[in-house]
């Protein structure tokens, strides 16, 4: 690298504006000093080599309002070298873990599932020989013994859900009642009952 420096004869001290393309550069010249034996010219040192093209190339050079000096050659500031990145010190391998077998969850056995025990029991009698062939004609349908009409249709709102106001009498609460597959027993359905085998019987006849 090489640092230039400038003199301006005749001027102790000069703000030169030197245009460098569409930029304008400063340079200011100091130093300057008069003496019984004349001027001492303002001086401007530079080592930047930017400057040092903008000067020369000036129209101050080339018309000597402008001159050289002195050349001195300068060393580069070495760059100091980078520091190297500090290495992690490795860490040691972890020692391997014994592996744990995990349980295995046993599946519950399903539950059993209760068998519904028939409840019904006998409070009756065992029938003779002509009520079970009754039982026989009428092996499609479950007898349910009521007391009353209101019990028939108590029966029929509690298990089908049919309002009380449908059943009006006994032969509308047998109908309704054999429409789901039940024959209503005792009281006054016996009476009706043994009307309608009658019925049957005499209708098989013919």
């Amino acid at each position: 690298m090489e640092k230039i420096t400038y003199g301006a004869p005749r001027l102790v001290d000069w703000v030169a504006q030197i245009k460098a393309g569409a930029a304008t550069v400063r340079v200011h010249f100091t130093g300057g000093a008069l003496t019984s034996y004349g001027v001492t010219p303002a001086e401007y040192t530079t080592s930047n080599p930017f400057i040092q093209k903008v000067i020369e190339n000036s129209s101050y050079f080339k018309e000597g309002r402008i001159i050289l000096l002195r050349r001195t050659t300068v060393e580069e500031p070495k760059k100091p070298a980078p520091k190297p990145k500090a290495q992690p010190a490795p860490q040691p391998a972890p020692a391997p873990q014994p592996k744990v077998e995990e349980p295995v969850a046993e599946t519950p056995a399903p539950a059993p599932v209760p068998v519904e025990a028939e409840v019904q029991q006998a409070t009756e009698p065992e029938p003779s020989t002509e009520e079970q062939a009754d039982e026989t004609e009428t092996s499609g349908l479950t007898k349910v013994e009521v007391t009353c009409l209101p019990d028939a249709q108590a029966y029929l709102q509690e298990n089908f859900n049919i309002s009380s106001y449908k059943v009006r009498n006994c032969e509308t609460a047998q109908l309704i009642a054999a429409e789901h597959g039940i024959q209503f027993t005792g009281a006054k359905f016996e009476t009706l009952n043994a009307i309608n085998k009658a019925e049957s019987e005499a209708a098989e006849e013919e």
